[in-house]
């Protein structure tokens, strides 16, 4: 005899998966694309200030010009040890050669001003130690801060790697676009709100399945009829 409540709690189970997996997916998964930091300093400025969150994309496919990364770069020309990975923008990729030379309102790539709208105060060569020329190793790339009189980027350290360039290798992320950090925050965060939701549905299908499983159900039979009395017979004398 069938039980009451089955689809019920067969309902609760369902729900019960797919909150789980909702809930987990929207925890785990920007854990495996994504990088989040706060960022500390200024030399990115005015792209980045104290305090922003910043999302990396893992395992970048490619690097191109223009790209904020996250990476590990070698020491400084002085010695000094940036003490971990920094944010900077790559301005030249293998096989760019980007110059600079006293005077001039811009850097040079390929022989062409570069256009840098991003740069803090429209000054790309503020800050720069000296004339530049360097041609870009394949598999590397040359990185400048956004705030050129405030950052210590590949200008200052060309003595201490391949004209202060750094490998590909060690980019361990590349900036997400501000808009498309909300969007990915908000896709997510929805999702972990809709699988806890579909967790609190299926606490109630099941307490509703167990309540109606403890209850028994009617008897049912064949409907037996009444006996009747059987008229009496004459009198005998």
């Amino acid at each position: 005899m069938r039980r009451p409540g089955r689809g019920l709690g067969i309902a609760a189970l369902a729900v019960l998966m797919a909150g789980l997996l909702m809930a987990a997916g929207g925890a785990l998964v920007p854990r495996l694309l994504y990088r989040a930091a706060s960022y500390s300093g200024s030399a990115m400025a005015p792209t980045y200030t104290k305090g922003d969150l910043v999302l990396f994309r893992k395992d970048p496919a490619e690097v191109r010009r223009g790209d904020v990364v996250l990476v590990t770069v070698g020491a400084m020309d002085g010695g000094e040890d940036p003490g971990g990975p920094v944010v900077e923008r790559v301005v030249a990729v293998g096989g760019d050669t980007i110059a600079y030379e006293p005077g001039a309102s811009r850097l040079m790539l390929n022989g062409r001003p570069l256009d840098e709208p991003y740069v803090k105060d429209g000054e790309p060569t503020a800050g720069s130690p000296g004339p530049l020329s360097v041609t870009v190793p394949q598999g590397r790339v040359f990185l400048l801060g956004d705030n050129r009189g405030n950052s210590a980027d590949s200008r200052f350290r060309l003595r201490t790697t391949p004209g202060g360039t750094a490998p590909v290798a060690q980019v361990l992320g590349v900036a997400l676009p501000q808009e498309e950090t909300l969007r990915v925050g908000v896709l997510y965060g929805w999702l972990i709100i809709v699988g806890v939701l579909a967790l609190l549905a299926s606490a109630v299908l099941g307490v509703v399945w167990l309540v109606l499983r403890r209850r028994r159900p009617a008897v049912q039979g064949p409907v037996r009829a009444a006996a009747t009395a059987e008229p009496a017979g004459p009198a005998h004398p």
